[in-house]
């Protein structure tokens, strides 16, 4: 006997004996025999209803794989006759105001030593693709099939046992009628009369999902008690890392039902702790909570802890793009005890092994631990002991990327700022500072780093708010690098209104244990450096030790708004005309005839090339930037204006010669001696900047 089956692409044959069978699905009408289905059909949609009424089937709100429809009562026939198993089901979630989008899960007891074949097709004829999903009792899953108008699934069930099949249609959103989102779906099955597994038929490996180490700790309540295999309480030592903690449900509990996950730590008054999520693997992705202590853990009132500046809780995604949380806080004086983490996942994928992550409780301070009474100085202090720089962070850390950059005010110095990493995982690390500063169009900005502390070498690198560079500088001069001061000092013209950020670091970088001593002061200032009077310069000054003098600024005189041009009514005479003698004897010349005057478009796009492509993309536009037209020959002004949000302005004129049109703020001129024009002013970076110094 022969028997063949679909999977994927592929077809596949089972031989014993000589008789051949050919194993399909078949699809009849629905006028033909339903003797396979018992079940009531819901009412189909009514397309008068108008497009706000919600549409569901008898399935229910069966979206998730815990609320699957059970389809006990249907009884399934031998391939390939068939009749729907489940008939006029939509896509259209129940209870909501709108009609949404949503995926449909079923739940089938399926019998062993058989193929089963599932065969969606649409009630009503559409563009709409199905997604098909089987997973088999341990969770695995053994078939799939995607974008498909009709799609039909075949498998091999060795044991038998409660499978799950998951329904979706990704495009179900563009179908505008509510009856073309139905569907049928046919389910039937052929004995297998052989022992071995199909050909090319993996039998699927039972894997077993395991609870973490900790579990149960699905509440507080468990989390502070001696439980389960653990034998002690979820608890979490300072400076510790858990590894391979999991959402797998406890022993005995329905799958899906573990989200969340208790533990808890001792914390000292005065100490500053950080709480990371990492190692998150895919299928897992956590939000972070932090609790004071409770009273009673059994009636646990609840108070989230105040976290530092630069953090948030609860927390999630501290790091773009990023699976884990990280939070920090400093407990009070006074207030020691234990505080409790709540971590939660929110990805709804499905429990399979490999959905781990770690946790981890750090100290970044320490509480101040009383001294002995300070000892009184000998008359004579000994010579000083040298001993490698303290390594505390600044205040502004951490700060060593785009994401986290340090906002701060224009005009404002910033002293005691540092360059000692945050959190460095060895001695050789390095720290670099970024900072971001709002910016205006059209306006002047200095930025410079002061008051270096002793072998400090500081390099600043300037980017627009696309991070794009924009320049960067080493030492203000080689006038002021000869005297020993290795500041650093850009100034910029800004072509945009939005953010600018500023990277500083060290162009020799210490080691993490000695950057403590390598502190500097920083700020930004409108406008542009002022021009020093020399002064006579003292014998024995400038050389190496002398304080450099501090650079001052001056806000330039604001420069007055450009005239608006009146166009003349006629145009003027032109200027510096030849003067040549006129001989009365001389017959007149005849006169020249008029210009005719001529209409010209002229379209002018003024923007950042940020990928340099020549051509003005969304969010390019440079707005507000004047743009001149004069005839070329007489001077005449014959328009103004600037150029709007999207860096584009228009001018439909008559004139009867060339025109000339200028941008001053870009030093741009060109002559128009066509009817139609299109001129692109691109704004370009030719450098491109490292994101890093050195």
């Amino acid at each position: 006997m022969s028997q063949a089956f679909s999977k994927g692409n592929k077809s596949f044959w089972l031989i014993s004996g000589a008789a051949v069978i050919l194993m399909a699905v078949v699809m009849i009408a629905a006028s033909s025999s339903r003797q396979a289905q018992a079940a009531v059909s819901p009412a189909r949609p009514n397309s008068l209803l108008g497009p706000a009424a919600i549409f569901t089937d008898t399935y229910g709100a069966n979206n998730s794989k815990s609320a699957a429809f059970d389809l006990a009562s249907y009884n399934l026939i031998p391939c390939p006759n068939g009749a729907p198993v489940v008939h006029d089901a939509t896509f259209y979630q129940t209870g909501l105001s709108t009609p949404a989008f949503e995926q449909d899960w079923f739940k089938i007891q399926l019998g062993s030593q058989l193929v089963y074949t599932f065969t969606v097709v649409q009630q009503v004829p559409s563009d709409l693709q199905f997604n098909v999903q089987v997973f088999d009792p341990v969770n695995n899953l053994i078939a799939s099939q995607a974008s498909q108008i009709t799609s039909s699934i075949s498998f091999y069930s060795a044991s038998g046992g409660l499978y799950y099949l998951q329904l979706s249609a990704t495009n179900a959103g563009t179908i505008t009628n509510p009856e073309d989102k139905t569907y049928q779906m046919f389910v039937c099955s052929s004995p297998i009369n052989i022992t071995p597994t199909p050909p090319n038929q993996a039998t699927p490996t039972p894997s077993v999902l395991t609870p973490d180490a900790y579990a149960p700790n699905d509440n507080l309540t468990e989390s502070a008690s001696p439980n389960g295999t653990r034998g002690t309480a979820s608890f979490i030592a300072v400076g510790q890392r858990i590894d391979n903690l999991n959402y797998v449900p406890y022993t005995g509990r329905p799958v899906d039902s573990k989200t969340t996950s208790w533990f808890e730590f001792y914390g000292r008054g005065g100490s500053i702790y950080q709480i990371t999520t990492l190692n998150v693997q895919p299928g897992v992705e956590t939000v972070l909570y932090v609790y004071k202590p409770v009273a009673d853990v059994n009636a646990p009132v609840l108070t989230l802890v105040t976290p530092i500046g630069g953090y948030s809780n609860p927390n999630n995604r501290y790091i773009a793009g990023a699976r884990g949380s990280q939070t920090s806080f400093q407990v009070p004086n006074g207030a020691d005890g234990l505080y409790w983490i709540q971590v939660t996942n929110i990805d709804p994928s499905p429990r399979v092994n490999g959905q781990s992550y770690s946790l981890q409780v750090s100290e970044i301070l320490q509480a101040a631990t009383p001294g002995p009474s300070p000892t009184p100085l000998p008359a004579t202090l000994p010579p000083p002991t040298l001993t490698p720089f303290p390594g505390s962070p600044d205040r502004f850390e951490p700060n060593g990327n785009f994401d986290i950059a340090t906002l701060i005010a224009v005009n404002v110095q910033y002293d005691n700022l540092n360059f000692v990493p945050f959190q460095p995982l060895s001695p050789n690390d390095t720290d670099n500072d970024f900072y971001k500063v709002s910016v205006k169009q059209g306006i002047y900005y200095t930025c410079q780093t002061l008051n270096l502390g002793p072998g400090v070498d500081t390099n600043i690198i300037i980017y627009n708010q696309d991070r794009v560079g924009i320049g960067g500088n080493d030492d203000i001069s080689p006038e002021e690098r000869a005297k020993g001061n290795f500041a650093s000092r850009f100034s910029w013209l800004a072509s945009y209104t939005g953010h600018a950020y500023i990277l500083v670091g060290e162009v020799n970088p210490p080691r993490a244990s000695e950057a403590g001593g390598h502190t500097y002061s920083f700020r930004c200032d409108i406008g542009l450096p002022a021009t020093p009077t020399p002064t006579p310069t003292p014998f024995g000054t400038g050389l190496p030790g002398t304080a450099a003098p501090a650079a001052t600024f001056a806000v330039p005189t604001p420069v007055p708004p450009e005239p608006t041009m009146t166009p003349f009514p006629t145009p003027r005479t032109a200027q510096n005309l030849p003067v040549r003698q006129i001989n009365v004897s001389t017959p007149t010349p005849a006169p020249q005839p008029t210009a005719v005057p001529r209409a010209i478009v002229l379209s002018v796009q003024i923007f950042n090339d940020v990928n340099k492509n020549g051509l003005l993309d969304p969010g390019e536009g440079i707005s507000g930037v004047s743009v001149r037209l004069v005839d070329e020959q007489s001077g005449t002004p014959l328009a103004q204006t600037v150029t709007d949000a999207d860096g584009r302005v228009n001018f439909a004129i008559t004139n009867p010669g060339p025109v000339r049109m200028s941008v001053p703020m870009f030093g741009y001129s060109t002559l128009i001696n066509e009817p139609a024009v299109t001129v692109r002013i691109a704004v370009v970076t030719d450098v491109t900047l490292p994101d890093r110094i050195p």
